[in-house]
């Protein structure tokens, strides 16, 4: 859960084993650290079963594809089939893990949608955190979960390249590149829209509790009009305020009227009569911090409707 300005700050750390884990050593016979360490693994078994998805919501599904559907013979050449979690790694060795239709068809353009992780999060437990994958499969989403690492410019270089990679070997429409995340997640979300990278960035952006502020978006030219939903809770008081001043930089870059109450998307503005049809919203849940609010502002019904304006 770092600012902007930590990440900034603090020197590139190697990219290379970051999801190693530090050990700590205890005493055998110290009855207060056993006591400790089963409270640990009480309170890991409680947030597991009552706070991370399981069962269909991480779990490939199957999209109904259609003959009336496009079809990209080039991909009939890429090396993808179908993947169910499929762990994968960048150059720099960054873990992600990628999951098709569970009737993966190899000549269909798929949006893909990358969920970057919160803080320390592996893929497996981003996964669970914001239950997206069975939904988004079922949508036809091709959906990418990537590892947290510690974040720095050369950590951010290395995970613009991640869809990149994906797309040189699962079929995807180029102009259906889509992220998301929580806390740390957020943040890679926002910064690759903004950062100039030499690989394209995403076709729209749902960044969620992230740690960059009004101050921080400044020192950035605006990119071409792209499509956001920057979600930021009311109770967030890790990054208070950051999601309104982030969301009024974004509204300005997007040439965008006043802000209504959104019909579509709960506890959400959106600001109006956007340049290129970049549609501009902040929402704000009732949660802290900690609290992913993706299913509540319905993340994918966002994405869907932009696919469905594209000609």
């Amino acid at each position: 859960m770092s600012s902007w300005h930590t990440i900034l700050s603090s020197p590139d750390k190697s990219i290379a084993g970051s999801t190693a884990h530090t050990q700590r050593g205890w005493t055998v016979t110290s009855i207060t650290m056993l006591i400790l360490l089963l409270a640990i693994v009480g309170a890991a078994i409680f947030i597991y079963k009552n706070y991370l998805y399981s069962g269909g919501a991480v779990s490939a599904q199957a999209f109904p594809y259609s003959d009336i559907l496009p079809v990209r013979e080039d991909c009939l050449k890429l090396p993808g089939r179908s993947a169910d979690h499929l762990q994968q790694r960048s150059a720099n060795h960054i873990k992600f893990s990628v999951t098709t239709p569970s009737n993966y068809r190899q000549d269909y353009p798929h949006a893909l949608l990358v969920v970057w992780a919160p803080s320390g999060f592996s893929p497996f437990l981003s996964e669970r955190f914001t239950g997206l994958t069975g939904a988004a499969t079922a949508r036809g989403y091709i959906v990418a979960h990537v590892a947290s690492v510690p974040l720095g410019l050369r950590a951010l270089e290395e995970m613009a390249t991640i869809p990149a990679q994906i797309t040189d070997i699962w079929c995807i429409d180029e102009s259906r590149v889509y992220y998301t995340g929580h806390s740390d997640g957020g943040t890679v979300s926002n910064a690759l829209a903004v950062l100039e990278v030499e690989l394209p960035g995403p076709t729209a952006i749902a960044p969620s509790a992230m740690g960059m502020r009004g101050e921080d978006m400044s020192t950035y030219a605006c990119p071409a009009p792209i499509p956001v939903m920057l979600m930021h809770n009311e109770g967030d008081g890790h990054f208070p305020g950051f999601g309104e001043e982030v969301a009024e930089w974004w509204a300005r870059c997007n040439r965008c009227g006043p802000p209504v109450a959104s019909a579509e998307h709960a506890a959400c503005i959106e600001y109006v009569d956007c340049a290129a049809s970049a549609k501009t919203l902040f929402c704000q849940a009732k949660g802290n911090h900690a609290y992913w609010p993706g299913l509540e502002h319905d993340v994918l019904g966002f994405f869907d409707k932009l696919s469905e304006a594209r000609p």
